[in-house]
């Protein structure tokens, strides 16, 4: 949906970008008061959804810190520019491939929000290395957690977890719930779900109208 977004609409992957990262600030202005929030961002789009999410906070009072996976030279696109605007607004930001998982560890606890920004849908494989690192240690810290579109290390088809993910509090999946939050490991890793509107036309949404109703239903069992 998104590919066809950009191809047959001419909408700009930026303005969804934009639109996933607004969607979920704006829940998390609902619910939890400006704080501590300790945000880990991925190398991709979803990564990119985070970077959005720190403007946003750090626009409203909130106190953002960074964590990245990327060297930001590594970035690209639509990420890369809201990079560029975000050290513009001197967020700070720290490489997590050059600390420890003890440090990693420190820094959540330090926190009192964690938003979950690693790892989107496309995940299928084993979370290794730095990742899993981090995941454990957002998981051991005991702080919540927003999972954008899904808690990083769970299969967004299957509600496989992908040899570890993140337990969040609450899960903000863009567009349309996916299927892997109400199956197999899904319900003990998602929290609260809620879905965010990115401004898919209503045309690429149709076709999953009826699967979007049912899920509903499953979505206020989680209230």
């Amino acid at each position: 949906m998104d590919e066809s977004a950009i191809r047959d609409y001419s909408m700009p992957g930026l303005l969804l970008m934009e639109n996933a990262g607004r969607g979920v600030s704006e829940i998390i202005f609902r619910e939890y008061k400006p704080c501590k929030v300790l945000i880990f961002a991925g190398k991709g789009n979803n990564g990119g959804d985070g970077l959005v999410v720190a403007r946003h906070l750090a626009n409203h009072g909130y106190s953002v810190q960074l964590a990245l996976f990327e060297d930001p030279a590594g970035l690209k696109d639509d990420s890369l520019l809201n990079f560029s605007i975000i050290s513009k607004m001197n967020i700070p930001w720290a490489l997590m491939g050059t600390i420890s998982e003890e440090e990693i560890f420190a820094y959540c606890t330090k926190s009192e929000l964690v938003v979950d920004a690693i790892f989107g849908v496309g995940i299928h494989s084993s979370v290794r290395g730095i990742f899993a690192k981090a995941i454990c240690a957002i998981n051991g810290s005991q702080r919540p957690v927003v999972s954008i579109d899904i808690p990083s290390g769970l299969d967004a088809d299957t509600g496989q977890v992908h040899g570890v993910a993140v337990k969040a509090t609450r899960t903000v999946t863009l567009a349309l719930p996916k299927r892997g939050l109400f199956e197999g490991e899904g319900p003990r890793y998602a929290g609260k779900i809620e879905v965010a509107d990115i401004g898919i036309p209503r045309e690429l949404l149709l076709p999953f109208i009826d699967t979007k109703a049912h899920l509903d239903k499953d979505l206020g069992s989680k209230d």
